[in-house]
Protein backbone atom coordinates (compact mmCIF):
# COMPACT_ATOMS: atom_id res chain seq x y z
CA UNK A 1 0.00 0.00 0.00
CA UNK A 2 1.21 3.49 1.01
CA UNK A 3 4.77 2.20 1.89
CA UNK A 4 4.92 -0.47 -0.68
CA UNK A 5 4.08 2.88 -3.30
CA UNK A 6 6.33 5.25 -1.99
CA UNK A 7 9.06 2.33 -2.13
CA UNK A 8 8.43 1.40 -5.62
CA UNK A 9 8.65 5.05 -6.63
CA UNK A 10 11.93 5.47 -5.28
CA UNK A 11 10.68 8.26 -3.09
CA UNK A 12 11.61 6.87 0.39
CA UNK A 13 12.60 3.37 1.70
CA UNK A 14 12.12 4.18 5.39
CA UNK A 15 8.66 3.20 7.34
CA UNK A 16 6.01 6.20 7.34
CA UNK A 17 2.99 6.45 9.67
CA UNK A 18 0.14 6.46 7.59
CA UNK A 19 -2.23 8.81 9.86
CA UNK A 20 0.77 11.80 10.00
CA UNK A 21 0.64 11.86 6.19
CA UNK A 22 -3.30 11.88 5.89
CA UNK A 23 -2.99 14.79 8.03
CA UNK A 24 -0.21 16.40 6.23
CA UNK A 25 -1.80 15.79 2.69
CA UNK A 26 -5.12 17.37 3.89
CA UNK A 27 -3.10 20.81 4.94
CA UNK A 28 -1.26 20.82 1.37
CA UNK A 29 -4.55 20.48 -0.17
CA UNK A 30 -6.23 22.88 1.86
CA UNK A 31 -3.30 25.25 0.76
CA UNK A 32 -3.41 24.48 -2.65
CA UNK A 33 -6.93 25.55 -2.62
CA UNK A 34 -6.30 28.22 -1.04
CA UNK A 35 -3.79 29.36 -3.30
CA UNK A 36 -5.52 28.26 -5.75
CA UNK A 37 -8.48 30.44 -4.94
CA UNK A 38 -6.59 33.76 -4.53
CA UNK A 39 -5.25 33.32 -8.13
CA UNK A 40 -8.70 32.74 -9.50
CA UNK A 41 -9.47 35.70 -7.58
CA UNK A 42 -6.61 38.11 -8.48
CA UNK A 43 -6.40 37.25 -12.38
CA UNK A 44 -9.39 39.04 -13.59
CA UNK A 45 -8.47 42.42 -11.76
CA UNK A 46 -5.02 42.02 -12.89
CA UNK A 47 -5.97 40.95 -16.55
CA UNK A 48 -8.51 43.88 -16.57
CA UNK A 49 -6.32 46.39 -14.99
CA UNK A 50 -3.78 45.31 -17.76
CA UNK A 51 -6.00 45.48 -20.60
CA UNK A 52 -7.70 48.66 -19.42
CA UNK A 53 -4.22 50.22 -19.50
CA UNK A 54 -3.18 48.97 -22.91
CA UNK A 55 -6.91 50.66 -24.13
CA UNK A 56 -6.03 53.73 -22.43
CA UNK A 57 -2.76 54.16 -24.21
CA UNK A 58 -3.93 52.92 -27.01
CA UNK A 59 -6.95 55.68 -26.58
CA UNK A 60 -4.24 58.41 -25.91
CA UNK A 61 -1.94 57.67 -28.69
CA UNK A 62 -4.99 57.83 -31.21
CA UNK A 63 -6.03 61.15 -29.90
CA UNK A 64 -2.65 62.77 -29.69
CA UNK A 65 -2.25 61.24 -33.36
CA UNK A 66 -5.80 62.74 -34.54
CA UNK A 67 -4.72 66.03 -32.95
CA UNK A 68 -1.17 66.49 -34.48
CA UNK A 69 -3.27 65.73 -38.25
CA UNK A 70 -5.97 68.09 -37.10
CA UNK A 71 -3.24 70.61 -36.48
CA UNK A 72 -0.82 69.88 -39.21
CA UNK A 73 -3.71 69.84 -41.76
CA UNK A 74 -5.07 73.52 -40.28
CA UNK A 75 -1.91 74.75 -40.31
CA UNK A 76 -0.71 77.35 -43.62
CA UNK A 77 2.29 77.00 -45.19
CA UNK A 78 4.42 79.18 -46.92
CA UNK A 79 3.67 78.09 -50.60
CA UNK A 80 5.57 79.84 -53.42
CA UNK A 81 7.16 83.07 -53.52
CA UNK A 82 3.95 85.65 -54.48
CA UNK A 83 6.44 88.05 -55.42
CA UNK A 84 7.43 86.19 -58.79
CA UNK A 85 5.68 87.77 -61.50
CA UNK A 86 3.67 85.65 -64.33
CA UNK A 87 6.19 86.68 -66.97
CA UNK A 88 9.24 84.64 -64.79
CA UNK A 89 7.16 81.74 -62.97
CA UNK A 90 7.55 79.50 -66.29
CA UNK A 91 11.07 79.38 -65.98
CA UNK A 92 11.17 79.45 -62.05
CA UNK A 93 8.37 77.35 -60.59
CA UNK A 94 8.72 73.72 -59.87
CA UNK A 95 6.20 72.30 -62.81
CA UNK A 96 6.44 69.38 -64.60
CA UNK A 97 8.60 68.04 -61.88
CA UNK A 98 11.48 70.63 -62.74
CA UNK A 99 13.33 72.28 -58.97
CA UNK A 100 12.27 75.51 -58.04
CA UNK A 101 14.05 78.33 -58.73
CA UNK A 102 15.30 79.67 -62.16
CA UNK A 103 16.53 77.34 -64.91
CA UNK A 104 18.16 77.49 -67.78
CA UNK A 105 17.00 75.86 -71.31
CA UNK A 106 19.37 73.00 -70.98
CA UNK A 107 17.77 71.68 -66.93
CA UNK A 108 14.52 73.15 -68.38
CA UNK A 109 14.69 70.35 -71.07
CA UNK A 110 15.82 67.48 -68.87
CA UNK A 111 13.75 67.83 -66.04
CA UNK A 112 10.95 68.54 -68.14
CA UNK A 113 11.34 64.93 -69.79
CA UNK A 114 9.29 62.90 -70.38
CA UNK A 115 6.25 64.93 -69.87
CA UNK A 116 6.08 67.87 -71.90
CA UNK A 117 8.74 69.54 -74.42
CA UNK A 118 10.95 72.91 -73.63
CA UNK A 119 9.01 74.22 -76.44
CA UNK A 120 5.94 74.48 -74.05
CA UNK A 121 7.51 76.09 -71.59
CA UNK A 122 9.56 79.11 -73.76
CA UNK A 123 6.33 79.44 -75.11
CA UNK A 124 4.25 80.05 -72.05
CA UNK A 125 7.12 82.85 -71.24
CA UNK A 126 6.95 84.51 -74.20
CA UNK A 127 3.13 84.92 -74.08
CA UNK A 128 3.48 86.45 -70.62
CA UNK A 129 6.01 88.94 -71.58
CA UNK A 130 3.57 89.85 -75.10
CA UNK A 131 0.51 90.20 -73.31
CA UNK A 132 1.93 91.35 -70.23
CA UNK A 133 0.12 91.35 -66.65
CA UNK A 134 -0.87 93.45 -63.63
CA UNK A 135 -1.55 92.82 -60.23
CA UNK A 136 -4.57 93.98 -58.86
CA UNK A 137 -6.43 94.30 -55.39
CA UNK A 138 -10.09 93.97 -54.58
CA UNK A 139 -12.54 93.37 -51.33
CA UNK A 140 -13.85 89.68 -50.70
CA UNK A 141 -17.42 89.56 -49.92
CA UNK A 142 -18.40 89.19 -46.33
CA UNK A 143 -17.82 86.41 -44.08
CA UNK A 144 -20.20 83.32 -43.82
CA UNK A 145 -20.62 84.82 -39.63
CA UNK A 146 -20.41 88.39 -40.79
CA UNK A 147 -16.84 88.81 -40.99
CA UNK A 148 -15.35 91.84 -42.54
CA UNK A 149 -14.20 91.89 -46.30
CA UNK A 150 -10.20 90.88 -46.37
CA UNK A 151 -8.28 92.47 -49.21
CA UNK A 152 -7.76 90.12 -51.68
CA UNK A 153 -4.74 90.03 -54.42
CA UNK A 154 -4.85 88.65 -57.44
CA UNK A 155 -2.82 88.53 -60.90
CA UNK A 156 -4.98 89.77 -63.93
CA UNK A 157 -3.61 88.14 -67.49
CA UNK A 158 -5.45 89.42 -70.09
CA UNK A 159 -5.95 86.91 -73.17
CA UNK A 160 -4.80 86.99 -76.81
CA UNK A 161 -6.66 89.17 -78.84
CA UNK A 162 -9.22 88.04 -81.31
CA UNK A 163 -10.35 89.04 -84.92
CA UNK A 164 -13.07 90.95 -84.64
CA UNK A 165 -13.63 90.81 -81.01
CA UNK A 166 -13.21 94.08 -79.11
CA UNK A 167 -10.41 93.88 -76.09
CA UNK A 168 -13.08 94.58 -73.78
CA UNK A 169 -15.49 92.43 -74.51
CA UNK A 170 -12.99 89.47 -73.49
CA UNK A 171 -14.45 86.46 -71.35
CA UNK A 172 -13.12 85.93 -68.30
CA UNK A 173 -12.36 83.00 -66.03
CA UNK A 174 -11.33 83.45 -62.34
CA UNK A 175 -8.84 80.14 -60.98
CA UNK A 176 -8.14 79.22 -58.10
CA UNK A 177 -4.99 77.61 -56.68
CA UNK A 178 -5.20 74.70 -53.93
CA UNK A 179 -3.77 73.44 -50.39
CA UNK A 180 -0.76 75.51 -49.31
CA UNK A 181 -0.61 77.41 -52.36
CA UNK A 182 -0.84 80.77 -53.97
CA UNK A 183 -2.13 82.07 -57.10
CA UNK A 184 1.70 81.82 -58.46
CA UNK A 185 0.28 77.98 -58.39
CA UNK A 186 2.21 75.42 -61.09
CA UNK A 187 -1.91 74.58 -61.82
CA UNK A 188 -3.10 78.24 -62.13
CA UNK A 189 -0.52 79.71 -64.16
CA UNK A 190 -0.13 76.79 -66.82
CA UNK A 191 -3.76 76.43 -67.42
CA UNK A 192 -3.97 80.43 -68.14
CA UNK A 193 -1.34 79.96 -70.63
CA UNK A 194 -3.45 77.59 -72.62
CA UNK A 195 -6.52 79.93 -71.93
CA UNK A 196 -5.13 82.82 -72.72
CA UNK A 197 -4.18 81.55 -76.36
CA UNK A 198 -7.66 79.94 -76.28
CA UNK A 199 -9.01 84.05 -76.06
CA UNK A 200 -9.97 83.96 -72.57
CA UNK A 201 -8.86 86.51 -69.72
CA UNK A 202 -7.46 84.82 -66.59
CA UNK A 203 -8.27 86.45 -63.01
CA UNK A 204 -6.14 84.52 -60.36
CA UNK A 205 -6.52 85.55 -56.97
CA UNK A 206 -4.74 84.33 -53.93
CA UNK A 207 -7.43 83.69 -50.48
CA UNK A 208 -6.67 85.45 -47.21
CA UNK A 209 -3.48 84.79 -45.59
CA UNK A 210 -1.99 83.60 -48.65
CA UNK A 211 0.22 85.03 -50.86
CA UNK A 212 -0.09 88.74 -50.96
CA UNK A 213 -3.75 88.80 -49.81
CA UNK A 214 -4.50 90.37 -46.53
CA UNK A 215 -4.41 89.09 -43.29
CA UNK A 216 -7.72 87.70 -41.69
CA UNK A 217 -9.13 87.21 -38.43
CA UNK A 218 -7.96 83.61 -38.06
CA UNK A 219 -4.19 84.45 -39.13
CA UNK A 220 -1.86 81.17 -39.78
CA UNK A 221 -5.26 79.02 -40.15
CA UNK A 222 -6.19 77.28 -42.48
CA UNK A 223 -9.96 76.51 -43.17
CA UNK A 224 -11.83 73.70 -45.11
CA UNK A 225 -15.38 74.67 -46.65
CA UNK A 226 -15.74 77.99 -44.38
CA UNK A 227 -14.50 81.49 -46.14
CA UNK A 228 -12.38 80.65 -49.04
CA UNK A 229 -15.47 80.63 -51.21
CA UNK A 230 -16.17 84.33 -50.34
CA UNK A 231 -12.65 85.20 -51.26
CA UNK A 232 -13.34 83.52 -54.56
CA UNK A 233 -16.88 84.90 -55.00
CA UNK A 234 -14.78 88.73 -54.16
CA UNK A 235 -12.71 87.93 -57.33
CA UNK A 236 -15.54 87.38 -59.30
CA UNK A 237 -17.31 89.88 -58.33
CA UNK A 238 -14.27 91.99 -59.58
CA UNK A 239 -13.78 90.41 -62.60
CA UNK A 240 -17.65 91.09 -63.48
CA UNK A 241 -17.57 94.95 -62.52
CA UNK A 242 -14.20 95.37 -62.80
CA UNK A 243 -14.54 98.82 -60.96
CA UNK A 244 -10.91 100.06 -61.67
CA UNK A 245 -11.39 99.54 -65.78
CA UNK A 246 -8.41 97.26 -65.60
CA UNK A 247 -9.86 94.41 -67.24
CA UNK A 248 -11.77 96.36 -70.40
CA UNK A 249 -15.01 96.65 -68.70
CA UNK A 250 -17.83 95.22 -67.12
CA UNK A 251 -19.24 92.12 -68.65
CA UNK A 252 -23.01 90.98 -67.95
CA UNK A 253 -22.31 87.58 -65.28
CA UNK A 254 -23.28 85.20 -67.58
CA UNK A 255 -19.94 85.55 -69.43
CA UNK A 256 -17.33 84.71 -66.08
CA UNK A 257 -16.55 81.43 -65.72
CA UNK A 258 -14.23 79.66 -62.17
CA UNK A 259 -12.18 77.18 -62.33
CA UNK A 260 -10.97 75.11 -58.99
CA UNK A 261 -7.89 73.17 -58.43
CA UNK A 262 -7.45 70.52 -55.38
CA UNK A 263 -8.89 72.15 -52.28
CA UNK A 264 -9.66 75.48 -54.25
CA UNK A 265 -11.92 72.99 -56.24
CA UNK A 266 -13.81 72.42 -53.16
CA UNK A 267 -13.98 75.92 -52.24
CA UNK A 268 -14.88 76.36 -55.94
CA UNK A 269 -17.69 73.95 -56.00
CA UNK A 270 -18.77 75.83 -52.61
CA UNK A 271 -18.61 79.39 -54.12
CA UNK A 272 -21.00 77.48 -57.65
CA UNK A 273 -23.71 76.73 -55.12
CA UNK A 274 -24.04 79.87 -53.24
CA UNK A 275 -24.02 82.16 -56.19
CA UNK A 276 -26.30 80.72 -58.94
CA UNK A 277 -25.33 83.75 -61.58
CA UNK A 278 -21.99 81.64 -62.01
CA UNK A 279 -22.66 80.06 -65.35
CA UNK A 280 -19.71 77.59 -65.29
CA UNK A 281 -16.88 75.70 -62.70
CA UNK A 282 -14.39 73.92 -63.73
CA UNK A 283 -13.24 71.73 -61.19
CA UNK A 284 -9.78 70.22 -60.86
CA UNK A 285 -9.24 67.43 -58.70
CA UNK A 286 -11.55 68.31 -56.09
CA UNK A 287 -11.83 66.64 -52.75
CA UNK A 288 -15.83 67.16 -52.36
CA UNK A 289 -15.53 65.21 -49.13
CA UNK A 290 -13.65 67.83 -47.46
CA UNK A 291 -11.39 67.62 -44.42
CA UNK A 292 -12.75 63.93 -43.79
CA UNK A 293 -12.47 62.77 -47.09
CA UNK A 294 -9.03 64.17 -47.52
CA UNK A 295 -7.59 62.53 -44.29
CA UNK A 296 -9.51 59.09 -44.69
CA UNK A 297 -8.02 58.98 -48.21
CA UNK A 298 -4.18 59.88 -46.79
CA UNK A 299 -3.89 57.61 -44.30
CA UNK A 300 -5.57 54.54 -46.49
CA UNK A 301 -2.72 55.85 -48.99
CA UNK A 302 -0.01 56.17 -47.18
CA UNK A 303 -0.58 53.00 -44.55
CA UNK A 304 -2.59 50.68 -46.51
CA UNK A 305 -3.92 47.83 -44.27
CA UNK A 306 -3.71 49.69 -41.18
CA UNK A 307 -4.99 53.37 -42.31
CA UNK A 308 -8.34 51.67 -44.11
CA UNK A 309 -8.91 50.48 -40.46
CA UNK A 310 -8.37 52.98 -38.16
CA UNK A 311 -10.09 56.06 -40.35
CA UNK A 312 -13.63 55.67 -38.52
CA UNK A 313 -11.42 56.12 -34.98
CA UNK A 314 -9.00 58.39 -35.61
CA UNK A 315 -10.66 60.87 -38.47
CA UNK A 316 -13.75 61.95 -36.30
CA UNK A 317 -11.52 62.96 -33.55
CA UNK A 318 -8.99 64.87 -36.20
CA UNK A 319 -12.13 66.53 -37.40
CA UNK A 320 -12.87 67.62 -33.79
CA UNK A 321 -9.15 68.67 -33.12
CA UNK A 322 -9.24 70.28 -36.65
CA UNK A 323 -12.75 72.57 -35.28
CA UNK A 324 -11.04 72.93 -31.93
CA UNK A 325 -7.63 74.84 -33.33
CA UNK A 326 -9.38 76.89 -36.10
CA UNK A 327 -12.53 78.10 -34.30
CA UNK A 328 -14.93 75.83 -36.22
CA UNK A 329 -13.81 76.62 -39.40
CA UNK A 330 -13.72 73.49 -41.06
CA UNK A 331 -16.10 71.60 -43.23
CA UNK A 332 -18.91 74.07 -42.24
CA UNK A 333 -20.12 73.90 -45.76
CA UNK A 334 -20.63 70.76 -47.38
CA UNK A 335 -20.56 71.45 -51.08
CA UNK A 336 -23.25 68.76 -52.41
CA UNK A 337 -25.64 69.93 -49.79
CA UNK A 338 -25.49 73.22 -50.98
CA UNK A 339 -25.42 72.70 -54.62
CA UNK A 340 -28.63 70.46 -54.55
CA UNK A 341 -30.48 73.61 -53.36
CA UNK A 342 -30.76 74.81 -57.45
CA UNK A 343 -33.05 75.30 -60.12
CA UNK A 344 -33.22 75.19 -63.93
CA UNK A 345 -32.14 76.82 -66.23
CA UNK A 346 -28.79 74.18 -66.47
CA UNK A 347 -25.33 75.26 -65.43
CA UNK A 348 -22.22 73.65 -66.73
CA UNK A 349 -19.96 71.82 -64.42
CA UNK A 350 -16.43 70.29 -65.73
CA UNK A 351 -15.22 67.38 -63.57
CA UNK A 352 -11.42 67.04 -64.34
CA UNK A 353 -9.76 64.17 -62.38
CA UNK A 354 -6.37 61.72 -63.52
CA UNK A 355 -7.41 58.26 -63.41
CA UNK A 356 -4.82 57.37 -61.22
CA UNK A 357 -4.72 60.53 -58.62
CA UNK A 358 -2.36 59.46 -55.19
CA UNK A 359 -3.44 62.37 -54.06
CA UNK A 360 -7.23 62.61 -53.87
CA UNK A 361 -9.14 59.94 -55.05
CA UNK A 362 -10.84 59.74 -58.52
CA UNK A 363 -13.48 58.19 -56.55
CA UNK A 364 -14.66 62.23 -55.49
CA UNK A 365 -14.97 62.84 -59.49
CA UNK A 366 -17.51 59.27 -59.79
CA UNK A 367 -19.01 60.60 -56.76
CA UNK A 368 -19.77 64.04 -57.81
CA UNK A 369 -20.45 63.25 -61.41
CA UNK A 370 -23.13 61.05 -60.17
CA UNK A 371 -24.51 64.06 -57.93
CA UNK A 372 -24.45 66.24 -60.88
CA UNK A 373 -26.04 63.95 -63.45
CA UNK A 374 -28.60 63.45 -61.18
CA UNK A 375 -29.59 66.94 -60.91
CA UNK A 376 -30.27 67.05 -64.55
CA UNK A 377 -32.26 70.46 -64.72
CA UNK A 378 -29.69 72.02 -62.88
CA UNK A 379 -26.59 71.04 -63.93
CA UNK A 380 -24.85 69.74 -67.31
CA UNK A 381 -21.71 67.74 -66.38
CA UNK A 382 -18.53 67.60 -68.27
CA UNK A 383 -15.71 64.82 -67.91
CA UNK A 384 -12.10 65.19 -68.87
CA UNK A 385 -10.23 61.93 -66.66
CA UNK A 386 -6.84 61.46 -68.58
CA UNK A 387 -4.54 58.79 -67.03
CA UNK A 388 -1.94 61.75 -66.22
CA UNK A 389 1.28 61.18 -64.66
CA UNK A 390 4.68 63.30 -64.45
CA UNK A 391 7.71 62.58 -62.99
CA UNK A 392 5.66 60.74 -60.40
CA UNK A 393 3.33 63.22 -59.34
CA UNK A 394 -0.15 62.23 -60.71
CA UNK A 395 -2.17 65.33 -59.11
CA UNK A 396 -3.78 67.71 -61.32
CA UNK A 397 -0.88 67.10 -64.13
CA UNK A 398 -2.79 67.05 -67.05
CA UNK A 399 -1.32 70.09 -68.58
CA UNK A 400 1.77 68.80 -68.29
CA UNK A 401 1.23 65.42 -70.03
CA UNK A 402 -1.72 66.39 -72.16
CA UNK A 403 -1.38 70.03 -73.10
CA UNK A 404 -3.14 69.40 -76.31
CA UNK A 405 -5.89 67.37 -74.97
CA UNK A 406 -6.10 69.60 -72.30
CA UNK A 407 -6.76 72.22 -74.53
CA UNK A 408 -8.76 71.20 -76.50
CA UNK A 409 -11.43 69.90 -73.29
CA UNK A 410 -10.79 73.48 -72.18
CA UNK A 411 -12.53 75.00 -75.85
CA UNK A 412 -14.74 72.57 -75.60
CA UNK A 413 -16.28 73.03 -72.28
CA UNK A 414 -15.79 77.32 -72.21
CA UNK A 415 -17.29 77.68 -75.69
CA UNK A 416 -20.16 75.50 -74.44
CA UNK A 417 -20.79 77.84 -70.94
CA UNK A 418 -20.41 81.06 -72.91
CA UNK A 419 -22.44 79.94 -75.66
CA UNK A 420 -19.75 80.64 -78.82
CA UNK A 421 -18.40 78.08 -81.87
CA UNK A 422 -15.00 76.20 -81.31
CA UNK A 423 -13.80 77.93 -83.89
CA UNK A 424 -13.57 80.83 -81.67
CA UNK A 425 -10.46 79.41 -80.22
CA UNK A 426 -8.40 79.00 -83.20
CA UNK A 427 -7.01 75.53 -82.47
CA UNK A 428 -6.40 74.99 -85.80
CA UNK A 429 -3.13 78.05 -85.25
CA UNK A 430 -2.16 76.57 -81.96
CA UNK A 431 1.51 74.89 -81.35
CA UNK A 432 1.45 71.16 -80.80
CA UNK A 433 3.00 69.84 -77.51
CA UNK A 434 1.95 66.72 -76.48
CA UNK A 435 4.14 63.87 -76.62
CA UNK A 436 2.36 60.82 -75.13
CA UNK A 437 -1.49 59.90 -76.26
CA UNK A 438 -3.92 57.34 -73.93
CA UNK A 439 -4.81 55.73 -77.14
CA UNK A 440 -1.12 55.75 -78.50
CA UNK A 441 2.15 55.13 -76.74
CA UNK A 442 2.66 56.13 -73.36
CA UNK A 443 5.68 57.24 -71.17
CA UNK A 444 8.49 54.36 -70.31
CA UNK A 445 8.52 52.79 -67.11
CA UNK A 446 4.99 54.66 -66.62
CA UNK A 447 4.52 53.83 -62.62
CA UNK A 448 0.98 54.98 -61.59
CA UNK A 449 0.16 55.14 -57.50
CA UNK A 450 -2.99 53.35 -58.20
CA UNK A 451 -4.81 50.56 -59.78
CA UNK A 452 -8.80 49.80 -59.50
CA UNK A 453 -11.49 48.33 -61.54
CA UNK A 454 -10.75 48.61 -64.92
CA UNK A 455 -8.33 51.72 -64.87
CA UNK A 456 -5.41 49.99 -64.78
CA UNK A 457 -1.47 50.72 -65.76
CA UNK A 458 -1.58 47.60 -68.22
CA UNK A 459 -4.31 49.70 -70.43
CA UNK A 460 -1.76 51.71 -71.83
CA UNK A 461 0.75 51.18 -74.33
CA UNK A 462 4.04 51.81 -73.08
CA UNK A 463 6.81 53.27 -74.92
CA UNK A 464 9.79 51.03 -75.07
CA UNK A 465 12.51 54.02 -74.66
CA UNK A 466 11.58 58.00 -73.68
Amino acid sequence: DYQHRVLVEGLSDAPVDNGSDKQADKVGEERADKGSAQSTCCSPVVCYLSICSVAVLGALAATGGAAVLGWSLTRLSAGQDPHTTPDEFPRSGWCGGCPNGNKSDAVLRECLKPCVNLRFVLDWEAQAKELGFKLVNFPSRVGPRGESPVNISAWWLPPEPREGQPQRASLRIVLLHGYGSNNNHCGVQSMCFLLRSLGFGCLAPSVRDHGLSGISDHPGVMTWGYDYQADLLGAWDYAVGDPHGVLGGALNHSQVGLVGFSKGGLEAAVAFGFEHRVPGVWLESAPFSGFTGTLTEQLSAKVPVLGRALAPLVVPMALFWARVFTGRRVQIFDPFEILATCSGPQRHVALAHSWFDTMVSPLEAERAAAFFGGFWECYKPFLFTPPASCNGDTHHVSVWQFPDDTREALCAFWTRVFGLPKSFCQLETQRKYQLWQPNGAMPPALQYGRESGTLRQSTFKQSPAA
